[in-house]
This record gives C-alpha cells, sequence and structure tokens, in this order.
C-alpha cells in the first residue's frame, strides 16, 4: 500500500490554517503526513515520540493535542495512544477495492471502536460556527505571557474590569509581552503631581505601551525649562488637558 499521504494545494489558503500559529500548522501537518499515519485515518503514536520527531516538550505536545481536540480536527486516547483525524475518509476516500480492503482491514486493529466512528462522521457546523469555536478556544488554551489578574493587580485606574478584560484577552502574544515589559514604568512616571493615569480600557484601546516614557536620569539632568517644554508636548500628544 502506498507509503505518501496527499495534501491538497488549497491546505495552506484553508481559513482554518490560516488562523493558526505557526507551530500549530506545522504540528497538524505533521498529524496529517507522520509515518504512522494509516489509510483509515486512526493510528498509534505517542505524546513522546510526537515530541522527539518535532524537538517540542511534552507539555507543549499536550497542549497543541488538547487545542485541535476541542476544535474538533482530532480525537485522541491517552490510554490506547490512538489518534484519529477527523474527517480523514471525506478527503482520503477511494472507490478502489483495494484500498476499501485495506481500510477495513485496519479498522479490525483499532482499539478504540469509537475512533472509527469519528474519522466517518462529517463536519456539519458551519464556517462561521467553527471560527468563533475556535476563537474562543484559542483564547482560553494559549500560554499566558502575562495574564488580565497581573495587569489589574498593576494597574492603578481599576475602572471598567470586564470591558478591559475582554480587550486583553484578544491581544497577541508579541502585544502581551511589551505590556509586561513596560507597565510599571507607564503607571511610575507622571507629568505632573495631579496626574490620573488613563482608564484601562483607553490604555489597552490607544496601545498606551508604545508611549516613549521619559528616563528620570535624563530629567534630572536637563533645565526646567527644557523639562516644562517636554511635558507640555506629551500632555498635548496625549489629549490631557490642564
Amino acid at each position: 500500500m502506498a507509503i505518501f499521504r496527499k495534501i491538497h494545494t488549497s491546505f495552506w489558503s484553508d481559513s482554518f490554517i490560516q488562523d493558526l500559529e505557526k507551530d500549530q500548522k506545522l504540528f497538524y501537518l505533521y498529524l496529517l503526513t507522520n509515518e504512522r499515519t494509516r489509510q483509515c485515518g486512526v493510528y498509534e503514536i505517542t505524546k513522546k515520540q510526537i515530541s522527539y520527531d518535532l524537538g517540542y516538550t511534552i507539555d507543549r505536545v499536550s497542549i497543541l493535542l488538547e487545542y485541535f481536540i476541542k476544535v474538533g480536527k482530532i480525537k485522541y486516547n491517552d490510554v490506547t495512544k490512538e489518534l484519529a483525524i477527523g474527517n480523514w475518509l471525506k478527503y482520503n476516500n477511494s472507490t478502489s477495492p483495494k484500498v476499501k480492503s485495506c481500510i477495513d482491514k485496519e479498522f479490525a486493529y483499532c482499539k478504540d471502536t469509537l475512533l472509527i466512528e469519528y474519522v466517518k462522521s462529517m463536519d456539519t457546523a458551519s464556517q462561521e460556527e467553527q471560527e468563533e469555536e475556535q476563537e474562543e478556544i484559542y483564547i482560553n488554551t494559549k500560554i499566558e505571557i502575562f495574564s488580565f489578574n497581573e495587569f489589574w493587580e498593576l494597574y492603578p485606574n481599576k475602572t471598567g474590569k470586564q470591558k478591559s478584560e475582554q480587550i486583553f484577552k484578544k491581544l497577541k502574544d508579541s502585544e502581551l509581552q511589551k505590556i509586561k515589559d513596560t507597565i510599571k514604568s507607564f503607571i511610575n512616571f507622571k507629568p505632573f503631581e495631579t496626574y490620573n493615569h488613563p482608564n484601562p480600557t483607553t490604555y489597552l484601546n490607544q496601545k498606551r505601551w508604545e508611549d516613549v516614557i521619559p528616563q528620570k536620569e535624563t530629567v534630572q539632568q536637563t533645565s526646567q525649562s527644557v523639562i516644562d517644554e517636554a511635558r507640555q508636548d506629551w500632555l498635548k500628544k496625549n489629549g490631557v488637558t490642564l
């Protein structure tokens, strides 16, 4: 039987694939094409083997498996170590008697019979429903670089928590890292004594972590007139009126 797997050229233009992170794309392509795959769409593979082949930690493999399980692309039995690809037969079926015979024989070796039913089933959810579900799952399963609770504990203006959390959870990892790196400097900088920091929703919507905060040592070495001018420029730029 053939030892290759078919990947359609439209794979890379599929909206699901385009929305994946780089390591998620590699992981999913690996699940479809690794040497342990079978014609029937169900095969045995351990997390340790996946970790070895891709160079990921076991924890990262577990997180990625959980993601693709929750978006309905695979099922994995931790006891039998069997993995099933959703809709596999929809895209890899054949009218060839030899291929059909091969699939039936491979199904006979499956330990978890529920996985057989899974690969034979077809997706019925709409594209819009799938995209909404994928977005929610991504938000809930991604590794946190800087959590909302950490942000909320640090930020001095505690108004609009629910709305702030909704905005925060949609931020990219790179933006979370930038907030983590700059939040204390932003909070500590006050252009004048009675200055109040913006609402957290304003901070998040306006990407205020990108503000250039004057360094304390620089200010100390500057004359008072230059300090006043710099302060006025900052106030004008950020829409603050006295």
